[in-house]
């Protein structure tokens, strides 16, 4: 799938938003963020982009002009970018391929002594506590969930050759 970055600009001139998307991301609607309506105020900055040098170009333009939120810059991003997809592999496995880009990507960045020490940093008991608090009564019942799914589907044969695939 072909990637891009793209910008909105204010009528002077200046960036107030950055994404990455694929198809037409860029004229989709954002939350808290007005999509301009002059195509000439919507700029592509690179297109026909790998997802994973997407994402690098988003989260290093919003680190570059910054965040209106947090203080930083001028930009009305919630978050800076590189976090998310746009379709939605957040937390889901990555293949052998885009783990090596990634590490790759991450080769030689400076981390600061600080850096580490968050890193190493303990919850506080009331951050612990809040996690626990949360996380009280609920049920890991996904497999139920799929079960009933599949309760009265006839079985091919690829999903006989795929439940084999899993069991080995």
């Amino acid at each position: 799938m072909i990637f891009y970055v793209y910008q909105y600009i204010r009528e002077d001139g200046s960036p107030y938003y950055i994404g990455m998307g694929h198809a037409n991301r860029i004229n989709d609607g954002h939350k808290g963020v007005e999509v301009p309506k002059d195509p000439s105020r919507k700029l592509f900055i690179q297109t026909n982009m790998l997802e994973i040098d997407a994402l690098r170009l988003e989260r290093q333009l919003t680190e570059k002009y910054g965040l209106i939120r947090n203080g930083t810059g001028i930009l009305e991003n919630k978050i800076h970018g590189g976090h998310a997809s746009p379709r939605g592999m957040l937390g889901k496995k990555q293949k052998e391929e885009s783990k090596l880009k990634i590490s790759l990507g991450n080769t030689g960045k400076i981390r600061t002594e600080k850096h580490r020490e968050n890193y190493r940093k303990p919850k506080s008991p009331e951050h612990a506590e809040k996690i626990r608090q949360a996380n009280l009564g609920r049920k890991d019942d996904r497999g139920i969930k799929i079960s009933a799914t599949k309760k009265g589907v006839p079985w091919t044969q690829a999903r006989r050759d795929a439940q084999i695939k899993v069991k080995i």
